[in-house]
């Protein structure tokens, strides 16, 4: 006799688990039915929210490499919400990191194993419990590539088993460090409700938001809140990831329309006229070498940008739209000869409707290219074709083009590899010297910088640009003159203090300046000028585990900015965003390093 079981219901129908002290009770799709526990944790967020931060332009492939990055954890450049805990391989980023942090909750109680997967280096680490200090009680770790479902490769990958409580929360946490090529990460689980000796991928359903990071992205950088009901979504003044949400009648409609159009104003929105979209029915030969002859389309911006995003509209033609793009590949490039492939997408067919809005096209991850090459991989026997392609980009020209950031007192104005035209300004001083004697110098491009003084009786040459700055003073003797068209500035800037709570006081280090990092504290703090970032600076003097925390004493928070070895001796530095923390500013920071624990305070 076959006895079959019935179906588990499906997840997220409401149910009652019988519990008072829970909320939001829901099936999980195993037969449990499981609620969010109440607790008096602030650090506990939305149930079924997994957000990963990124960080870029960090060298290496190691997670080393990020844990010594300035950038990390707090000032990442991008931010997204995953379904599931992990990514599918991509290319086209090079030398970045990324940090999962979330509560795990289990629905039954019983022994557990973790296993993860990753490119390149990639670690889990499992809390005994809701507090971030135990983060490594669990770890596992994949030390240089494994594939995506490649669970065995390395005798760390897999945690043995950690028998987990039902409706506790357990703190866990993903650093994933990418080199150059593509890129993945995933966490899998063997748990007491699935099949035995399988690993599955760990759905968000299980996960409750971290809300105690200090990862912070600058206001006004787009994202996307989660919300098919709001518009317009970008990071507000407290660091959330906010739309503008729709309003009147049936705003949890597919058809509410979100912003209302003026009229004969320009929308995105298409009609269904052939005459508006663009149709190829010949195959051609690619522009890519290595594509086959097919269908295409080639944008040329006509110079270097920085890609951000990109919004697609498929063939919208009436009663022709199985016409569109299907299975796209996107390639990119520099100069139209050497190219990289984005990735390859599956695209769906338009309405053939009046007031067709497309839908959000690839993130493009802010790589560098002048030339978008869209190709179709479907069948080349019938006509293939697209109403309208919009990207999201920044010029970006060569890094070292020179430029003018429209600022009259920086020189040698430049573009870096973010895109930002800068130049070196003449008021802040960079402090070379203690005091500097200046005669017959021709002064051009340049900013000289004392911790004292300077004396000169020199020439600006003609259409220079030329600044001193001392910290006491600056004398300027017969002879000094500056020469038609050309720009000089004088100004007293005083070396910066290294820290607030550094063990000498200001005339001390004015007449024995630390050049040294073993001359330096173990541990001391700084404003970052004309930003609302703080800079903490600790030393280490070789190879160890290092621990630095940040306790906001206004809110009572505590956030975990480092736990982890370092290879290298030497001084670091953390910048952290202060949009996060409580107005007030009382900061205490702790350092504990060989046994030892270092403090310093900022603010109040």
């Amino acid at each position: 006799m076959v006895v079959r079981r019935a179906a588990c219901p499906a997840r997220g129908t409401a149910c009652d688990d019988g519990n008072a002290n829970t909320t939001g009770d829901q099936e999980d799709g195993h037969c449990n039915c499981v609620g969010k526990a109440n607790t008096s944790l602030t650090c506990i967020g939305d149930r079924g929210r997994i957000e990963r931060y990124r960080y870029d332009n960090i060298a290496g492939s190691t997670l080393n490499d990020l844990y010594a990055a300035a950038n990390f954890p707090g000032t990442p450049q991008f931010s997204a919400a995953m379904n599931v805990m992990g990514l599918p391989s991509t290319s086209g980023l090079n030398n970045f990191g990324q940090l999962v942090s979330a509560f795990i909750s289990v629905p039954v109680s019983g022994n557990y194993r973790f296993n993860i997967t990753g490119d390149d280096q990639t670690a889990l680490f499992l809390s005994n419990n809701h507090d971030p200090a135990n983060k490594q009680s669990t770890l596992a770790i994949v030390l240089a590539f494994s594939n995506m479902t490649e669970h065995n490769k390395y005798v760390f990958q897999s945690t043995a088993n950690v028998y987990l409580q039902a409706g506790q929360y357990y703190y866990i946490e993903i650093n994933q460090k990418q080199g150059t090529g593509s890129s993945h990460f995933g966490l899998f689980w063997q748990t007491p409700f699935t099949p035995p000796n399988v690993w599955k991928r760990i759905p968000s359903y299980y996960f409750y938001d971290y809300n105690c990071d200090v990862a912070c992205i600058p206001q006004g950088t787009p994202c996307d809140d989660g919300n098919p009901f709001t518009n317009a979504d970008q990071y507000n003044e407290n660091c959330e990831c906010m739309g503008t949400p729709c309003t009147g009648d049936d705003c949890d409609s597919p058809l509410a329309s979100y912003i209302p159009f003026a009229p004969c104003g320009l929308t995105d929105q298409l009609t269904n006229r052939r005459e508006n979209s663009w149709l190829s029915c010949q195959v051609k030969n690619n522009p890519n070498p290595s594509r086959e002859r097919g269908h295409w389309i080639l944008y040329d911006l006509g110079q270097r940008y920085e890609m951000i995003s990109s919004q697609i509209w498929n063939y919208n033609a009436a009663g022709q739209t199985q016409n569109g793009f299907e299975v796209v590949t996107i390639d990119y490039s520099e100069d139209g000869n050497q190219w990289q492939t984005l990735g390859t997408y599956n695209w769906p067919l338009a309405p053939g409707e009046n007031g067709y809005g497309g839908f959000n096209g690839p993130e493009f991850n802010n790589i560098k290219a002048r030339y978008i090459l869209i190709n179709s991989l479907d069948d080349t026997t019938t006509c293939r074709g697209l109403s309208k392609v919009a990207f999201h980009a920044v010029v970006c020209p060569e890094m070292n083009t020179v430029c003018d950031d429209g600022n009259e007192n920086t020189v040698d104005d430049k573009f870096n590899d973010n895109c930002e035209c800068t130049g070196r300004d003449l008021s802040i001083n960079p402090c070379s010297e203690t005091v500097i004697f200046l005669q017959d110098t021709t002064l051009n491009a340049q900013v000289i910088g004392a911790e004292i003084s300077i004396t000169s009786g020199d020439t600006v040459w003609v259409s220079g640009v030329a600044g001193l700055v001392a910290g006491s003073y600056i004398e300027l003797n017969p002879g000094f003159a500056s020469e038609p068209n050309s720009i000089f500035m004088a100004s007293i800037s005083p070396c910066d203090e290294i820290g607030l709570t550094a063990p000498v006081n200001a005339e001390e280090r004015r007449s024995s300046p630390a050049r040294n990092p073993e001359e330096l504290p173990y541990l001391f703090v700084k404003k970052v000028k004309e930003s609302e970032s703080i800079d903490i600076y600790f030393r280490m003097d070789g190879k160890g585990q290092a621990k630095l925390l940040l306790k906001d004493v206004g809110s009572g928070i505590t956030y975990y900015l480092l736990d982890n070895e370092l290879l290298n001796q030497g001084l670091y530095r953390k910048r952290i965003p202060s949009r996060k923390l409580s107005e007030e500013h009382n900061l205490n920071f702790e350092y504990f390093y060989k046994g030892e624990k270092y403090e310093a305070k900022f603010g109040q």
